[in-house]
């Protein structure tokens, strides 16, 4: 079969990779309020088996700056839209990570997600639809022009390896996708999101702009997420603060009731693996 390689601009442009974070500089007068703690929820809920987990935290006090108070007290519940109840139970490690052993999650589902911490009630809701699958991914060695990390015209090497994928879009939903990329085991830094807005329907292939060296084990992870998990990871890509749980207005917009901080989404997974050549 012979792929023919679009333009990279084209590429970037329908791919729609979050490569660049906006930043700004101004003076804050800040009340010095030891007491002004949040709640951290963070809440992943998959179709695959054992992949589902909810860390419980609180922010650090002003003082306290980078250690943040685990919850191991919590209780953690989620019920789907024909009212079956799932209990999380916190896994005994002492860092606030409730997990169930079976739990999985179906498409064209509602999930709720229900954790009291200190009699206080926190909830979120999250919905699935069909699974995107990832069609095929390989790699392709390319001149060395400076768009991937490690390259550039003053770089050692004269090419380097780039990763593509390709996948179907559902022309009757409006999607929403993630891309986590593991390299031998380890995750990529960065936020890859995209939605259909201007490829509803449409067979799409593209590259991810990180480069690779030969003999690399790559995992490409494509998570079908709903548009509120959307707005939480792309207010995360674009925020100022460095961090996804600062002090400041920067907090991503989480779709958690009572003033928390966090993220509860109800995932569909597909998963592919290449070995560079």
């Amino acid at each position: 079969m012979i792929i023919q390689l679009k333009s990279i601009s084209k590429i970037l442009f329908i791919f729609s990779l979050t490569l660049s974070i906006f930043s700004c500089e101004k003076v804050i007068d800040i009340p010095l309020n030891e007491s002004a703690q949040k709640v951290v929820i963070e809440a992943s809920a998959s179709n695959l088996l054992g992949d589902s987990y909810v860390f419980l935290s609180r922010t650090a006090t002003l003082y306290g700056q980078d250690i943040f108070e685990k919850v191991n007290n919590g209780t953690v519940k989620i019920t789907d839209k024909d009212g079956v109840q799932t209990i999380f139970t916190e896994d005994g490690t002492g860092v606030g990570k409730y997990t169930h052993p079976t739990f999985i999650v179906t498409p064209n589902n509602e999930y709720v997600l229900q954790v009291t911490i200190d009699d206080q009630d926190y909830s979120a809701s999250s919905t699935t639809q069909s699974l995107t699958e990832i069609a095929y991914v390989y790699s392709v060695k390319v001149p060395n022009e400076g768009f991937a990390p490690g390259g550039g015209p003053t770089g050692q090497n004269d090419s380097i390896n780039l990763l593509f994928m390709a996948y179907s879009d559902n022309v009757n939903e409006k999607n929403y996708y993630r891309f986590n990329i593991y390299t031998n085991g380890e995750r990529n830094k960065g936020v890859n999101i995209t939605d259909d807005k201007v490829t509803n329907g449409q067979d799409i292939e593209g590259p991810f702009f990180y480069s690779y060296k030969s003999k690399d084990t790559v995992v490409v992870e494509m998570v079908n997420m709903d548009k509120a998990n959307y707005t939480y990871f792309y207010s995360l890509a674009n925020s100022s603060s460095g961090g996804p749980f600062s002090a400041t207005p920067a907090n991503p917009v989480s779709n958690i009731d009572n003033g928390a901080l966090g993220y509860f989404g109800a995932y569909l997974k597909d998963t592919l693996s290449i070995i560079i050549p």
